[in-house]
């Protein structure tokens, strides 16, 4: 990373721009794309993991984008200075958050000037925070399209007091100026209903399936084996956040029932502690069921190549959550060629469903979704469930099922996403 003034482009011929990359070379650019994120890398979370691939996967098909978001992260610890940075080729425009803060939002300091500045065609504003208002506001004075990207803030749960009670009234005005807003991006259909019956018109939602995972994880190879680490010949995985949301109680409980099936296996559950007490639960319930040599808690965030090596090695990965709305740890899993194992929450059984990922009018639906089986399996939030689940997924031959991973992850590839959304930015300036 480096700091560099950003050199905006001027309108060039037959509709495209012309700009100056970092390196100083002239391009002609598509469009110019904003993108508003609360937080972003090296903050940790799905917004920031969906904007930083979007933004890139943009970038390589020659849109100018900048994103524009505060110098904290989403624990409101300071993490950049305020100023422009240019990271691949990405503008990445920091702004001072303001001292009132509700749970996760905020107003950013110097939006409207920052957004003067770039005289972007698409402003793509991202969860249901004060810039999203701020930028309906601006939208014909700076004559740009406004693409609204909520995630589903309902189904993820809204942790914040003041948020919930602000909740309904802000919802209710966004309904009631929808006009200002081009397009809104729902990830699932279940978003897009969701949208519908709060008063958004249906003609302006487009479904866009995020999250996503990049194309190149499918060719990842591990450097180590979780098997040798952990001395075990199955090893059981679930790396997530540790939090009550995420149910980890309950793998321990299937681990239980497990002792009847397998005799050498080992659990892995790794991740930072959101729930301190929770964390103290867990281990009291591994020695209540005397699960010592079965399942080891690593309550530390791992790095992107200690997670992908650990999961990559893996027999099963099981998202135990009790509720969540769409862990793309699971996409990850699936990715690095892992069966998967995962309750019925929130829209992972819309995400899996065969029909959702090859479609019912592929002739060959019956065959490819009885394939899709093999590598995932949902179920039950119960721990006898989950052990059966498990149990079954253990028994297939992951090497026999390589194409099965590809054909079920393809969809959530970044660069599938990222063409799909470029369809629909189109379709704002042919109207």
């Amino acid at each position: 990373m480096f700091t560099a003034q950003a050199t905006f482009s001027s309108r060039g011929p037959c509709g495209f721009r012309v700009g100056t990359t970092p390196q100083g070379l002239v391009r002609s650019v598509s469009m110019r794309v904003v993108i508003i994120t609360p937080f972003y890398k090296p903050s940790i979370g799905g917004v920031e993991y969906i904007v930083y691939h979007t933004a890139r996967e943009l970038s390589k098909r020659g849109f100018e984008v900048h994103i524009i978001t505060t110098t904290h992260d989403n624990r409101w610890k300071r993490v950049a200075s305020p100023g422009v940075n240019v990271e691949e080729e990405i503008y990445i425009h920091r702004l001072e958050p303001s001292y009132l803060r509700v749970g996760y939002a905020t107003i950013m300091r110097g939006l409207r000037e920052v957004l003067m500045g770039i005289k972007p065609d698409i402003v793509h504003s991202h969860n249901l925070h004060p810039h999203l208002f701020q930028a309906m506001r601006w939208k014909e004075n700076l004559r740009y399209k406004l693409v609204a990207q909520l995630h589903f803030p309902i189904a993820t749960g809204i942790d914040h007091l003041l948020a919930r009670i602000f909740f309904k009234y802000v919802m209710w005005n966004l309904v009631r100026n929808q006009n200002k807003i081009n397009m809104f991006i729902a990830h699932t259909n279940i978003e897009k209903y969701w949208l519908i019956s709060e008063g958004i018109n249906e003609s302006r939602i487009a479904v866009v399936r995020y999250p996503g995972v990049p194309a190149k994880l499918l060719e990842y190879e591990p450097e180590t084996d979780i098997h040798n680490k952990l001395s075990a010949n199955t090893v059981i995985t679930y790396i997530s956040r540790i939090h009550p949301r995420k149910g980890q109680h309950l793998l321990i409980k299937a681990s239980y029932h497990l002792q009847q099936e397998l005799n050498d296996f080992k659990v892995y559950i790794a991740g930072p502690p959101s729930d301190t007490k929770y964390l103290q639960n867990l281990i009291y319930l591994i020695n209540k069921l005397n699960l010592k040599k079965h399942i080891i808690v690593h309550p530390n965030s791992l790095t992107e190549k200690e997670k992908n090596d650990i999961i990559a090695t893996s027999d099963v990965f099981a998202c135990t959550a009790i509720r969540d709305l769409h862990p793309i740890v699971i996409l990850e899993a699936l990715a690095l060629k892992v069966p998967v194992v995962a309750t019925k929450t929130g829209v992972i059984p819309e995400v899996l469903d065969p029909r959702v990922i090859i479609g019912e009018e592929d002739k060959n639906y019956n065959n490819v979704a009885l394939n899709i089986e093999k590598v995932i399996k949902l179920v039950k939030d119960n721990p006898t469930e989950i052990a059966k689940g498990i149990t079954e997924m253990i028994k297939h031959d992951k090497e026999k099922n390589n194409e099965v991973f590809t054909t079920v992850i393809r969809p959530y590839t970044f660069e599938h996403i990222t063409e799909k959304l470029i369809e629909y930015y189109k379709t704002l300036f042919s109207k």
